[in-house]
Parts: structure tokens; sequence; C-alpha cells
């Protein structure tokens, strides 16, 4: 795998993340507004979640960041 490829698939948001964000605005508003350094370790925390009552619970908690 290219280092190229790697980089992608490492930075790639996940989908449940994603749609979560997208119902919740106030959560997409603080996740935008965040560093890099820190949206990658949202989404590398979100790669560990198993169902969709976590995902929204995760990204409920973003508000507060």
């Amino acid at each position: 795998m290219s280092s190229e490829n790697k980089t992608n698939t490492q930075t790639e948001m996940p989908l449940g993340l994603g749609f979560s964000l997208a119902m919740n605005q106030d959560a997409m508003t603080k996740f935008s507004n965040l560093p890099d350094s820190e949206k990658r370790q949202v989404i590398e925390s979100a790669r560990n979640i198993q169902s969709k009552q976590q995902m929204e619970s995760f990204v409920n908690s973003l508000k507060e960041l």
C-alpha cells in the first residue's frame, strides 16, 4: 500500500460519523472548527464505535469540546 493510500484511509471519515454529524448541526460546527490534529483523533475514536446509539452519543459529546 502506498503512503498516499495509507494516509487517505487513516483520515477517511467513517460513514456513521459523517451521517451523525450531518444530523447534529451543533456537533458538525464544533467538529469543523477543530484543528486537523483533533479531527484525526475524533475520526480514530469513531472507528471503534459499534452501534448507531453509541455513535449518536459520541457525536453529541463533540458539542462539549
